[in-house]
Protein backbone atom coordinates (compact mmCIF):
# COMPACT_ATOMS: atom_id res chain seq x y z
CA UNK A 1 0.00 0.00 0.00
CA UNK A 2 1.83 3.57 -0.93
CA UNK A 3 2.14 5.60 1.88
CA UNK A 4 1.50 9.49 2.38
CA UNK A 5 5.07 9.68 2.55
CA UNK A 6 5.85 7.65 -0.28
CA UNK A 7 3.76 9.84 -2.85
CA UNK A 8 5.09 13.04 -1.48
CA UNK A 9 8.74 11.31 -1.66
CA UNK A 10 8.10 10.91 -5.41
CA UNK A 11 6.41 14.39 -5.93
CA UNK A 12 9.23 15.26 -5.27
CA UNK A 13 12.25 13.57 -6.67
CA UNK A 14 9.99 14.10 -9.38
CA UNK A 15 10.48 18.02 -8.93
CA UNK A 16 13.82 17.78 -8.49
CA UNK A 17 14.70 16.03 -11.89
CA UNK A 18 12.28 18.50 -13.04
CA UNK A 19 13.92 21.91 -12.39
CA UNK A 20 16.84 22.11 -14.58
CA UNK A 21 15.19 21.36 -17.63
CA UNK A 22 12.68 23.54 -17.09
CA UNK A 23 14.71 26.01 -15.84
CA UNK A 24 16.87 25.93 -19.27
CA UNK A 25 13.56 26.14 -20.70
CA UNK A 26 12.57 29.32 -19.38
CA UNK A 27 15.73 31.21 -20.78
CA UNK A 28 15.14 34.04 -21.96
CA UNK A 29 12.62 35.79 -19.45
CA UNK A 30 13.68 39.19 -19.14
CA UNK A 31 15.95 41.41 -21.96
CA UNK A 32 18.87 40.43 -22.91
CA UNK A 33 22.07 43.14 -23.02
CA UNK A 34 24.51 43.11 -25.73
CA UNK A 35 27.39 45.34 -24.71
CA UNK A 36 29.05 47.10 -27.36
CA UNK A 37 32.34 48.40 -26.25
CA UNK A 38 32.47 51.49 -28.54
CA UNK A 39 30.31 54.60 -29.14
CA UNK A 40 27.35 54.70 -30.68
CA UNK A 41 27.51 55.87 -34.23
CA UNK A 42 30.91 53.88 -35.13
CA UNK A 43 30.90 50.47 -37.36
CA UNK A 44 30.57 47.88 -34.66
CA UNK A 45 27.16 49.97 -33.22
CA UNK A 46 26.20 49.87 -36.61
CA UNK A 47 26.82 46.40 -37.36
CA UNK A 48 25.28 45.13 -34.45
CA UNK A 49 21.78 47.40 -34.48
CA UNK A 50 21.37 45.53 -38.01
CA UNK A 51 21.53 42.57 -35.84
CA UNK A 52 19.25 43.32 -32.80
CA UNK A 53 15.58 42.83 -34.58
CA UNK A 54 17.06 39.53 -36.27
CA UNK A 55 17.92 38.36 -33.25
CA UNK A 56 14.80 38.96 -31.26
CA UNK A 57 12.75 37.42 -34.06
CA UNK A 58 15.92 34.21 -33.87
CA UNK A 59 15.14 33.92 -29.80
CA UNK A 60 11.91 35.48 -28.93
CA UNK A 61 13.84 37.92 -26.35
CA UNK A 62 14.52 41.69 -26.36
CA UNK A 63 17.55 42.90 -26.75
CA UNK A 64 19.40 45.46 -25.29
CA UNK A 65 22.18 47.77 -26.94
CA UNK A 66 24.39 49.21 -23.70
CA UNK A 67 27.45 51.43 -25.37
CA UNK A 68 30.13 51.15 -23.27
CA UNK A 69 33.41 52.74 -24.71
CA UNK A 70 36.79 53.91 -23.71
CA UNK A 71 40.22 52.17 -23.65
CA UNK A 72 39.81 50.95 -27.18
CA UNK A 73 37.07 48.93 -25.90
CA UNK A 74 38.62 47.65 -23.47
CA UNK A 75 36.22 49.12 -20.99
CA UNK A 76 33.08 47.58 -22.04
CA UNK A 77 35.03 43.96 -22.30
CA UNK A 78 35.88 44.15 -18.98
CA UNK A 79 32.03 45.26 -17.53
CA UNK A 80 30.37 41.73 -19.64
CA UNK A 81 33.73 39.63 -18.11
CA UNK A 82 32.47 40.54 -14.55
CA UNK A 83 29.21 40.31 -15.31
CA UNK A 84 27.39 37.25 -14.32
CA UNK A 85 27.39 34.24 -16.54
CA UNK A 86 23.82 33.49 -17.06
CA UNK A 87 23.12 34.73 -21.20
CA UNK A 88 21.42 37.92 -20.16
CA UNK A 89 24.59 40.24 -20.97
CA UNK A 90 26.73 39.66 -23.95
CA UNK A 91 29.52 41.39 -25.61
CA UNK A 92 29.86 42.45 -29.09
CA UNK A 93 33.58 41.74 -28.99
CA UNK A 94 36.43 42.62 -31.47
CA UNK A 95 40.31 42.04 -32.13
CA UNK A 96 40.67 45.40 -30.12
CA UNK A 97 38.92 43.99 -26.78
CA UNK A 98 39.27 40.46 -27.20
CA UNK A 99 42.45 40.11 -28.01
CA UNK A 100 44.58 43.08 -28.09
CA UNK A 101 43.84 44.58 -24.82
CA UNK A 102 44.51 41.82 -22.32
CA UNK A 103 47.89 41.28 -24.71
CA UNK A 104 49.02 44.67 -24.98
CA UNK A 105 47.73 46.86 -22.10
CA UNK A 106 49.20 46.14 -18.50
CA UNK A 107 46.27 48.06 -17.05
CA UNK A 108 43.36 45.51 -18.48
CA UNK A 109 42.67 42.90 -15.70
CA UNK A 110 40.98 40.42 -17.77
CA UNK A 111 41.91 38.03 -20.11
CA UNK A 112 41.14 36.00 -23.51
CA UNK A 113 40.21 33.44 -21.77
CA UNK A 114 37.59 35.04 -19.50
CA UNK A 115 34.96 35.00 -22.41
CA UNK A 116 32.91 31.96 -23.98
CA UNK A 117 32.56 32.73 -28.13
CA UNK A 118 29.26 32.19 -29.08
CA UNK A 119 29.96 32.92 -32.88
CA UNK A 120 31.68 35.29 -35.57
CA UNK A 121 29.36 37.97 -37.21
CA UNK A 122 31.17 39.29 -39.55
CA UNK A 123 34.77 40.42 -41.11
CA UNK A 124 35.88 43.41 -42.05
CA UNK A 125 38.93 44.48 -44.71
CA UNK A 126 41.86 47.11 -43.64
CA UNK A 127 42.74 49.71 -45.92
CA UNK A 128 46.04 52.02 -45.91
CA UNK A 129 45.62 55.28 -46.87
CA UNK A 130 46.97 58.14 -47.56
CA UNK A 131 47.04 62.59 -47.70
CA UNK A 132 46.56 63.34 -51.38
CA UNK A 133 49.44 65.14 -51.65
CA UNK A 134 51.98 62.81 -50.51
CA UNK A 135 54.85 61.96 -52.89
CA UNK A 136 54.60 58.24 -52.40
CA UNK A 137 51.50 55.88 -53.67
CA UNK A 138 52.64 52.66 -53.31
CA UNK A 139 53.85 50.01 -50.45
CA UNK A 140 57.51 50.06 -52.20
CA UNK A 141 57.82 54.03 -52.55
CA UNK A 142 56.97 54.22 -48.97
CA UNK A 143 59.90 51.86 -47.78
CA UNK A 144 62.29 52.73 -50.16
CA UNK A 145 61.42 56.48 -48.24
CA UNK A 146 61.94 55.44 -45.02
CA UNK A 147 64.96 53.42 -45.72
CA UNK A 148 66.67 56.31 -47.20
CA UNK A 149 65.36 58.95 -44.11
CA UNK A 150 63.98 56.68 -41.17
CA UNK A 151 60.72 58.56 -39.42
CA UNK A 152 59.95 60.81 -42.38
CA UNK A 153 56.20 59.87 -42.37
CA UNK A 154 53.81 59.76 -39.79
CA UNK A 155 50.53 57.73 -39.35
CA UNK A 156 47.57 57.80 -36.45
CA UNK A 157 45.72 55.29 -34.96
CA UNK A 158 42.52 55.16 -32.25
CA UNK A 159 45.73 54.63 -29.82
CA UNK A 160 48.30 52.10 -28.59
CA UNK A 161 47.83 48.61 -28.58
CA UNK A 162 45.31 49.02 -31.14
CA UNK A 163 44.38 47.06 -33.89
CA UNK A 164 45.45 49.87 -35.79
CA UNK A 165 48.33 50.37 -34.04
CA UNK A 166 49.66 46.77 -34.17
CA UNK A 167 48.95 46.13 -37.98
CA UNK A 168 51.42 49.49 -39.02
CA UNK A 169 54.18 47.96 -35.78
CA UNK A 170 53.65 44.64 -38.39
CA UNK A 171 54.22 46.07 -41.63
CA UNK A 172 57.41 47.93 -40.07
CA UNK A 173 58.52 45.42 -38.69
CA UNK A 174 58.50 42.88 -41.89
CA UNK A 175 59.87 45.95 -43.82
CA UNK A 176 62.25 47.05 -41.51
CA UNK A 177 61.54 50.27 -41.35
CA UNK A 178 60.32 53.18 -38.86
CA UNK A 179 57.54 55.31 -39.14
CA UNK A 180 56.41 58.18 -35.97
CA UNK A 181 53.53 56.69 -34.46
CA UNK A 182 50.57 59.72 -33.91
CA UNK A 183 48.10 58.04 -31.70
CA UNK A 184 44.39 59.44 -30.91
CA UNK A 185 41.90 58.95 -28.27
CA UNK A 186 39.20 57.43 -30.81
CA UNK A 187 39.38 57.12 -34.78
CA UNK A 188 36.61 59.99 -35.52
CA UNK A 189 39.80 62.41 -35.85
CA UNK A 190 42.02 60.45 -37.88
CA UNK A 191 40.19 60.93 -40.96
CA UNK A 192 39.79 64.77 -40.83
CA UNK A 193 43.81 64.41 -39.70
CA UNK A 194 44.81 62.22 -42.83
CA UNK A 195 42.41 64.73 -45.17
CA UNK A 196 43.91 67.92 -43.59
CA UNK A 197 47.69 66.68 -43.94
CA UNK A 198 48.41 66.71 -40.17
CA UNK A 199 49.66 62.85 -40.33
CA UNK A 200 50.62 60.98 -43.77
CA UNK A 201 49.07 57.79 -43.05
CA UNK A 202 46.12 55.83 -41.80
CA UNK A 203 44.69 52.73 -41.65
CA UNK A 204 40.65 52.84 -41.82
CA UNK A 205 37.57 50.06 -42.95
CA UNK A 206 36.69 51.09 -46.71
CA UNK A 207 33.59 52.07 -45.55
CA UNK A 208 35.31 54.70 -44.22
CA UNK A 209 37.69 55.52 -46.56
CA UNK A 210 35.66 55.20 -50.10
CA UNK A 211 33.90 58.51 -49.93
CA UNK A 212 37.37 60.21 -49.72
CA UNK A 213 38.86 58.49 -52.29
CA UNK A 214 35.84 58.77 -54.35
CA UNK A 215 36.13 62.44 -53.64
CA UNK A 216 39.63 62.99 -54.06
CA UNK A 217 40.41 63.59 -50.45
CA UNK A 218 42.54 60.47 -49.68
CA UNK A 219 44.40 57.87 -51.72
CA UNK A 220 44.35 54.58 -51.48
CA UNK A 221 47.95 52.53 -51.01
CA UNK A 222 46.99 49.30 -50.34
CA UNK A 223 44.37 46.97 -48.37
CA UNK A 224 46.07 44.58 -45.69
CA UNK A 225 45.14 41.34 -46.94
CA UNK A 226 46.40 38.08 -49.23
CA UNK A 227 43.66 38.71 -51.96
CA UNK A 228 41.95 41.68 -53.47
CA UNK A 229 38.27 42.90 -52.11
CA UNK A 230 35.69 42.33 -55.23
CA UNK A 231 34.61 45.97 -53.52
CA UNK A 232 37.46 47.90 -54.12
CA UNK A 233 39.07 45.88 -57.04
CA UNK A 234 40.89 48.80 -58.79
CA UNK A 235 42.77 48.78 -55.36
CA UNK A 236 45.73 46.20 -54.45
CA UNK A 237 47.06 44.57 -51.24
CA UNK A 238 49.84 45.51 -49.55
CA UNK A 239 51.60 42.22 -50.29
CA UNK A 240 51.45 42.93 -54.39
CA UNK A 241 54.78 44.96 -54.54
CA UNK A 242 58.22 43.79 -54.21
CA UNK A 243 59.53 44.77 -50.82
CA UNK A 244 57.18 43.24 -47.92
CA UNK A 245 54.68 40.08 -48.16
CA UNK A 246 52.32 38.13 -45.44
CA UNK A 247 50.91 41.46 -44.51
CA UNK A 248 47.21 40.06 -43.47
CA UNK A 249 45.05 42.20 -41.14
CA UNK A 250 41.30 41.78 -40.91
CA UNK A 251 39.10 43.12 -38.11
CA UNK A 252 36.37 40.96 -36.69
CA UNK A 253 33.29 41.19 -34.87
CA UNK A 254 32.02 38.12 -32.74
CA UNK A 255 29.27 37.49 -29.80
CA UNK A 256 30.70 36.62 -26.78
CA UNK A 257 29.28 35.43 -23.71
CA UNK A 258 31.32 35.33 -20.03
CA UNK A 259 32.85 32.72 -19.29
CA UNK A 260 30.83 30.14 -17.62
CA UNK A 261 27.92 30.33 -19.49
CA UNK A 262 25.61 27.12 -19.11
CA UNK A 263 26.46 24.66 -22.28
CA UNK A 264 22.45 24.56 -23.09
CA UNK A 265 21.85 28.47 -22.37
CA UNK A 266 24.89 28.80 -25.10
CA UNK A 267 23.55 26.57 -27.46
CA UNK A 268 20.43 28.54 -27.64
CA UNK A 269 21.75 31.68 -27.97
CA UNK A 270 24.35 30.29 -30.86
CA UNK A 271 21.29 28.95 -33.01
CA UNK A 272 19.64 32.29 -32.86
CA UNK A 273 22.78 33.68 -33.83
CA UNK A 274 22.82 31.44 -37.08
CA UNK A 275 19.20 31.99 -37.70
CA UNK A 276 20.02 35.84 -37.48
CA UNK A 277 22.93 35.84 -39.91
CA UNK A 278 20.95 33.02 -42.37
CA UNK A 279 18.93 36.53 -43.65
CA UNK A 280 20.44 37.52 -46.91
CA UNK A 281 19.11 41.22 -45.88
CA UNK A 282 21.56 41.27 -43.37
CA UNK A 283 24.74 40.35 -45.91
CA UNK A 284 23.46 43.30 -47.92
CA UNK A 285 23.05 45.84 -45.12
CA UNK A 286 26.69 44.69 -43.16
CA UNK A 287 28.35 44.86 -46.85
CA UNK A 288 27.08 48.97 -47.22
CA UNK A 289 28.73 48.94 -43.86
CA UNK A 290 32.28 47.64 -45.08
CA UNK A 291 31.57 43.92 -43.17
CA UNK A 292 31.09 40.49 -44.89
CA UNK A 293 28.86 37.86 -42.92
CA UNK A 294 31.10 35.06 -42.39
CA UNK A 295 30.31 31.95 -43.23
CA UNK A 296 29.28 28.39 -41.41
CA UNK A 297 32.83 27.13 -41.92
CA UNK A 298 34.34 30.72 -40.47
CA UNK A 299 31.97 30.33 -37.38
CA UNK A 300 32.90 26.57 -36.49
CA UNK A 301 36.88 27.90 -36.19
CA UNK A 302 35.91 31.29 -34.36
CA UNK A 303 37.84 29.80 -31.39
CA UNK A 304 40.75 28.99 -33.49
CA UNK A 305 40.71 31.90 -34.75
CA UNK A 306 41.16 34.22 -31.73
CA UNK A 307 43.40 32.01 -30.71
CA UNK A 308 45.77 32.27 -33.87
CA UNK A 309 45.11 35.83 -33.53
CA UNK A 310 46.14 36.21 -29.92
CA UNK A 311 49.37 34.15 -30.54
CA UNK A 312 50.22 36.74 -33.48
CA UNK A 313 49.39 39.42 -31.31
CA UNK A 314 52.10 37.93 -28.43
CA UNK A 315 54.38 37.62 -31.15
CA UNK A 316 54.36 40.62 -32.19
CA UNK A 317 54.67 42.80 -28.68
CA UNK A 318 57.50 40.69 -27.92
CA UNK A 319 59.27 42.06 -31.09
CA UNK A 320 58.36 45.62 -30.18
CA UNK A 321 60.35 45.45 -26.95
Amino acid sequence: MTTRRQILSTLMMGAALATPFAHAQTYPDRPIKIVVPFPAGGSVDAAMRLLQPRLQKALGATFVIDNVGGVGGALGAAKVAAAAADGYTLLAGTNNDIVLAPVLNPNVRYATQDFTPIGAIATNSSLLVARKDLPQSTLDELIQQLRTKPESITYGSPGVGTFQHLTMEDLQQRAQVRMVHVPYKGAGPIVNDVIGGQIDLAILVPSTALPHLRAGRLKAIGLAQLQRDPLLKDVPTLNEGKLVSGIEARGWIGLFAPKGLAPERLDHVRRALEAALADKTLAASLGDLGFTVVGAAERSGFAGRIAADEAKARSIRARMQ
